[in-house]
């Protein structure tokens, strides 16, 4: 079955205030034990940390990336031993779990250990490039070889005028509903009318109250956890509001907000359509009970769909499922988009090399591969246009979800001001705080912290 490899990065438990605002006033990283990665939690190191050193004549390459599973970790094998037989090169290659991804990679980076090559989420260029870490790769990306890339995402991996790395995976995501669900409770389940959040709640009202319907009617994310920022943000954006401004500054309390906050925490507080402990349900608890078919209606990538597919074929499910958008709110409709790019380190003695290894991974048939067995989109615009993608039933939506695409803010310390957002969310859903005054606070102290 796929793994949820993604590309969400590794969070932290909540921050206090006082360790709030030392990490975003310094811009920095806290590590935090116990934290909750953007995978599945089932991925393990494929090898220990290279050293640099081949053992004999031959130059290396270190090739650093994350979340390497059983469905992937052949291709990264068979093609890192494809480039050393061509270029007569050793790759010493490594692969960590997303939760060790961050820390990990600021390590390497502050003890002069930094490999050549590696794979991170594009929201790390602005702390790396504070560092001085990252080399610019405008010599790839404004030749022929950028050509491969649709502007949008090749935008995507740009900070401060230069491009930081190569577009190496994306994700957005759509709303999955349950088709045999929808039929029980008497909704049509071809045409299952969800284009909007008061759609998607009338719908879950039908799916609860219904005597013929056993399941929870909505997957909504309230863990600590990175992902539960990433979920919300959907609601956020598409009532008009921003987490910040032009200027880098938070506005996150706006009346937008309030309202997109309340009506998050009102599907489970008001209206009950919600699995029963949002509190402590991850994106990939409610993505995990979907699947599974023991939910009505969850917000998800394109690798929920593979997966029950499989479990299809397998004989491991029998249930039906539908793709729509994301629901569109008063100011719109956003597909959270993200982006993990292929760069160079600053420290590496192996640039040229580097390079001819970023080449290597961005032929096109190789491309297809990755993508198709990751369950990510196709960055590379050829890949894209293949049959696979373009008629098959799960990837066609997430192509369509492309035009309403919006990355999270490209901010050194967004880590911390994710985790400061998570908080207050945590706190309206507890009823702990009306969602004014969660945001309220939560804006106070993102002011204090970044001034």
């Amino acid at each position: 079955m796929m793994r949820e490899n993604t590309t969400e990065e590794a969070s932290g438990q909540t921050l206090d205030r006082r360790r709030l605002l030392q990490a975003l006033g310094a811009g920095g990283m806290i590590a935090v034990a116990g934290c909750t990665g953007g995978g599945d939690g089932s991925e393990s190191d494929s090898s220990g940390e290279g050293s640099g050193e081949s053992g004999d004549d031959t130059q290396s390459v270190q090739l650093l990336t994350m979340g390497v599973g059983d469905n992937i970790k052949q291709f990264f094998e068979e093609n890192n031993a494809a480039f050393e037989s061509e270029y007569d090169v050793d790759v010493e290659f490594t692969s960590v779990t997303w939760d060790n991804a961050r820390q990990t990679v600021n390590n390497r980076v502050d003890g002069g250990q930094a490999p050549d090559v590696s794979r991170w989420p594009a929201r790390w260029i602005p702390q790396l490039v504070g560092k001085d870490a990252l080399e610019p790769v405008d010599d790839l990306m404004d030749g022929e070889f950028g050509e491969k890339f649709a502007e949008g995402v090749a935008n995507g991996t740009m900070y401060n005028g230069s491009h930081y790395g190569v577009p190496w995976a994306a994700s957005n995501k759509c709303l999955y509903y349950n088709k045999d669900a929808f039929e029980a409770a008497g909704l049509d389940p071809e045409n299952p009318a969800l284009d909007t959040w008061e759609d998607m709640l009338a719908a879950a009202k039908a799916l609860t109250e219904s005597d013929e319907v056993s399941v929870p009617a909505l997957g909504l994310a309230g863990a600590d956890a990175i992902e539960t920022g990433s979920q919300y943000y959907h609601y956020h954006w598409s009532h008009g509001a921003d987490l910040v401004d032009d200027e880098g500054m938070p506005v996150v309390n706006s009346d937008g907000a309030v309202e997109a906050l309340s009506f998050y925490t009102d599907l489970h507080l008001e209206h009950g359509v919600t699995q029963s402990s949002p509190l402590s349900s991850t994106r990939q608890d409610i993505r995990q009970l979907f699947e599974n078919g023991d939910l009505g209606m969850v917000i998800g990538h394109v690798y929920t769909g593979l997966n029950i597919t499989e479990s299809q074929e397998n004989g491991e499910v029998d249930f039906d499922y539908g793709i729509v958008q994301v629901p569109k709110g008063p100011a719109g409709r956003y597909s959270l988009f993200t982006i993990d790019t292929l760069g160079i380190f600053s420290q590496s003695e192996h640039k040229d090399i580097a390079r001819d290894l970023i080449r290597f991974y961005f032929d096109e048939e190789r491309r297809f591969q990755y993508s198709k067995q990751k369950g990510f989109l196709p960055v590379v615009e050829a890949v894209g246009e293949r049959e696979y993608f373009s008629e098959s039933k799960n990837w066609g939506p997430f192509v369509e979800a492309g035009q309403y695409a919006r990355a999270r803010p490209k901010l050194s310390n967004f880590s911390q001001f994710n985790d400061r957002m998570v908080q207050a969310i945590q706190e309206a859903l507890a009823g702990q705080k009306s969602p004014q005054k969660a945001l309220n606070d939560a804006q106070s102290d993102l002011e204090d912290a970044m001034n």
